[in-house]
């Protein structure tokens, strides 16, 4: 076997191996290190290797035993498919877990690289101008400028590699002459020169061995839910599992319900609503008034009579959502940083860097350690808005398309509220708009699409033509792909007061920022923006140049969120105001703060070089919130004012603010819906903080497909998704601080957090998480309902799925094709010796005459 046979193979698997190791040994845009363990890289390499050779020996005994050329060319085109694709699934999956700290799957592709269908008619509710083009390319392209010298090798290398495989497949599959018939794959010749014993011998045998060794290992590789296979299985291997759903045994399910619910105390009054010994609802709670009209036989429920409560009127609700927010310990007060008790008085930001936010938090309360529930916007934004936690292997945003999900839009709307949202991107990147235009069915798409209850009244994306650009002053590059937050700003006030004006409710008011988007050089033109340099305390250049340009767009976004709160303040007395990131900055290098003395020993300080350990990013999901209420409502006020100036320091996240805003609404219209939110109100856990009161128990979950974070009612731990190693007990935001003891997570606990994660996998890719049905008010004692029954989940072909069912295909043709062919021969050799033997008898009768 010459070199020249077995190159396309190796070539395939030196790409693969090149990625793997980038995966294994460099670190993601978080400065974390994407694997826990490096060692694992041997592994994953000879697994590489062993799916490649097995594929190629496969091919070659198959083209060496078929007598016909053109019966092997399914198979020898499936098999070229397969190795394209393995390469493309491992450039992607290392610059996936780089970029996104998420694992490669079929459905990034479809969010970044496909256009994802719209289910929902855009026209019924939206206001402004629609963007003429998708923003994907340009978050591409800046995604690209950021490391060129990285992504010219990547592409050189993709173009070189792919060149070789057409030049090779041309000139030697289909160029050959008969003589040299041979698969995509180890080449032998159809007329091979006689070898020795020796290696006649041992060659089938120990390829045999080594398909029946890949074949063994995919097999346990899809059939076993392991986290150490899946760390180190080859990228295209984990994008089939992506398909899969997690398999839970009826036992494992009740004993992860169980658990679940044990480490979730509910609220005084509440109950879990589903109470079958199987509970096909499990996360969903209600007030025990609505649990008992689906559980009559509850030994509660006789006694249990609603009371009227006395509303109110309802407040204004906003929300305002920043862009990828991680204030660094430099930007937060340094009471704050140095403290390690549960609740500080004080404000928790510095005015030099962000002074709104520190106004605001001198005037309401803080929240140092709230974390998103995923990262990036696709994740994060998905989670907030939605509820649902994000998957371990695929996207929510694509996958729970038909999902019914407690969406906190639709649950304005139903008390009472008109709800608008502003928009600074194209709806249709990262899939959002088949979540923002819900509540009318497209029949063109899916005519059986069932019907969901409308989220927005009002959306609002508007995006300049060139002269209207250049009027506005925004930049010219810019105005069909983000605009910037002082035109959103602007549009928020506008058509807030058209809302308020023009429907007579209470409204609620979503606007998303985009400023602080990375690579944090804004999206406005730079006459608006104030030069801010950071001075001393950054030792390198380039950490320099990234936090002057994060912290002079994150003055900027701080800018046009004042003009904002002086609108609401100066106009709309009766309003709850929510100031959030949607996930953390990610690279950002979140450096110690300056004015606190390392010297002294008595002193904390932040550690930047803790970021650069496993499992210990301050930037992944950590945002930091504040909440304020402006207005002379006297029930409201007593709860604001007396947790005025507080910072909140116990980890908490985005469903526990949502779980906030629902109470405050829910005590003003006296309607009190049933929720699947994993989310505890932070009001009252201030209040339980400030009064030394025992806190319930609380589990809360945020991750990605490679990090995770799991938050009890008091601690943090950091994870790996994919394996235990180097896993940390993380304490309160900031982690980094000296002196702190730093715990690893035991191997069962990593196993416990894991069942958690999985329970949360399986309830919405079944679309179990929740019902719109149990939002039905007439369900209320004492009139009974009966469960829903939801519809399907998500599960759509699409373009690579497609492809997939190609490449099968044709193996399946190719090995159909091989067994016919083997078995005309068979039969044919047979025919052959029959009339051998006939000419044989016939010779031996001609003799003996």
């Amino acid at each position: 076997m010459s070199f020249k046979q077995m190159f396309l193979p190796i070539g395939i698997v030196a790409c693969t191996y090149i990625f793997t190791f980038l995966k294994y040994f460099d670190q993601s845009t978080s400065n974390s290190q994407i694997v826990s363990n490096p060692t694992l890289v041997i592994p994953a390499l000879l697994l590489y290797a062993l799916n490649i050779a097995a594929i190629s020996i496969f091919m070659e005994l198959v083209a060496k035993h078929v007598s016909k050329k053109y019966v092997t060319w399914p198979l020898r085109c499936a098999v070229f498919m397969y190795y394209l694709f393995i390469i493309i699934t491992c450039v992607f999956d290392e610059e996936n877990s780089n970029e996104m700290q998420q694992i490669a799957s079929q459905y990034y592709y479809n969010i970044y690289y496909f256009r994802s269908p719209s289910y929902f008619n855009d026209e019924l509710s939206i206001t402004g101008i629609k963007p003429e083009e998708s923003v994907a390319g340009k978050v591409m392209q800046n995604i690209v400028a950021r490391s060129l010298s990285h992504w010219i090798i990547i592409f050189a290398g993709c173009f070189v590699v792919g060149a070789f495989l057409i030049t090779f497949t041309i000139k030697y599959s289909i160029k050959g002459k008969k003589a040299k018939k041979h698969s995509v794959g180890l080449k032998f010749e159809a007329n091979p020169k006689p070898k020795t014993k020796q290696n006649s011998k041992y060659l089938q045998p120990i390829g045999l061995a080594v398909i029946i060794i890949d074949v063994i290992t995919m097999i346990v590789f899809f059939a076993k839910d392991s986290d150490g296979i899946r760390m180190v299985a080859p990228a295209h291997w984990n994008f089939y599992k992506s398909h899969f759903k997690p398999r839970f045994s009826r036992q494992a399910y009740i004993d992860a319900v169980q658990q679940y619910r044990s480490q979730n105390q509910l609220k005084e009054g509440y109950d879990w609503i589903d109470q079958r010994d199987t509970p096909i609802f499990p996360i969903v709670y209600a007030p025990k008034k609505v649990v008992c009209s689906y559980n009559p036989q509850l030994a509660y429920c006789p006694s249990t009579i609603p009371v009227a409560a006395v509303p109110y009127e309802s407040p204004n609700v906003v929300v305002v959502v920043i862009e990828s927010f991680t204030p660094g310990p430099m930007m937060l007060d340094d009471k704050v940083v140095e403290s390690q008790d549960p609740i500080v008085d004080g404000p928790l930001y510095k005015e030099v860097y962000l002074p709104t936010m520190k106004q605001l938090s001198e005037t309401g309360t803080s929240f140092s350690s709230l974390s998103s529930n995923g990262l990036p916007t696709v994740f994060g934004w998905y989670s907030l808005i939605t509820g649902e936690i994000p998957y371990s292997n695929s996207i929510n945003m694509m996958q729970s398309i038909f999902n019914d999900v407690d969406d906190f839009p639709s649950f304005f709307r139903q008390q009472g509220y008109h709800s608008m949202y502003i928009s600074p991107s194209n709806l249709a990147f990262d899939g959002k708009h088949n979540w923002v235009f819900r509540g009318k069915e497209v029949v063109r798409n899916n005519p059986d699409l069932k019907e969901f209850p409308l989220w927005f009244d009002d959306v609002v994306q508007y995006f300049p033509n060139e002269a209207q650009a250049a009027e506005l002053g925004v930049e010219k590059s810019l105005y069909q792909t983000w605009i910037p937050d002082r035109i959103t700003s602007a549009q928020f006030i506008k058509y807030f007061e058209e809302a308020k004006t023009q429907s007579g409710k209470p409204v609620l008011g979503v606007w998303a920022t985009v400023d602080t988007h990375m690579p944090f050089t804004g999206q406005d033109d730079l006459k608006f923006y104030e030069p801010f340099k950071f001075g001393t305390g950054v030792e390198s250049i380039q950490e320099k140049h990234k936090v002057d340009r994060y912290t002079t767009v994150a003055k900027y976004a701080d800018h046009y969120i004042g003009e904002v709160v002086d609108y609401i303040k100066q106009n709309h007395n009766n309003t709850v105001l929510v100031v959030l990131g949607d996930h953390g900055a990610r690279e950002v290098p979140l450096l110690k703060n300056e004015q606190v003395d390392p010297r002294d020993p008595n002193s904390a300080f932040y550690d930047d070089s803790c970021n650069n350990q496993p499992f210990s990013n301050d930037q992944l999901f950590t945002t930091t919130a504040v909440i304020n209420y402006f207005g002379d409502n006297q029930q409201l006020k007593d709860k604001f004012d007396a947790l005025k100036s507080k910072v909140i320091k116990v980890p908490t996240d985005h469903q526990d603010m949502i779980r906030t805003l629902y109470d405050l609404v829910e005590d003003s219209t006296d309607k009190h819906l049933a929720s699947s939110r994993n989310g505890r109100d932070l009001l009252e856990l201030a209040k339980n903080l400030t009064t030394n009161q025992l806190l319930r128990a609380h589990w809360s979950l945020r991750s990605t497909t490679l990090y995770s974070e799991l938050a009890t009612e008091s601690t943090l731990y950091r994870y790996h998704s994919l394996g235990a190693y180097g896993e940390q007990f993380a304490g309160i935001y900031p982690t980094c601080v000296t002196g702190e003891i730093r715990p690893e997570v035991t191997a069962a606990q990593h196993k416990q957090f894991r069942n958690y994660q999985k329970l949360f996998d399986y309830l919405q890719r079944d679309n179990k998480q929740f019902s719109y049905k149990f939002r039905d008010e007439n369900c209320v004692l004492p009139k009974t309902c009966d469960f829903p029954v939801n519809g399907e989940a998500y599960n759509k072909n699409d373009p690579l799925k497609y492809a997939m069912i190609v490449i099968f295909a044709g193996v399946g043709i190719g090995l159909l094709s091989y067994f016919v062919d083997a078995l005309i021969r068979k039969l044919k050799q047979k025919k052959t010796v029959v009339l051998v033997e006939q000419n044989e008898i016939l010779r031996q009768d001609l003799i003996m005459e």
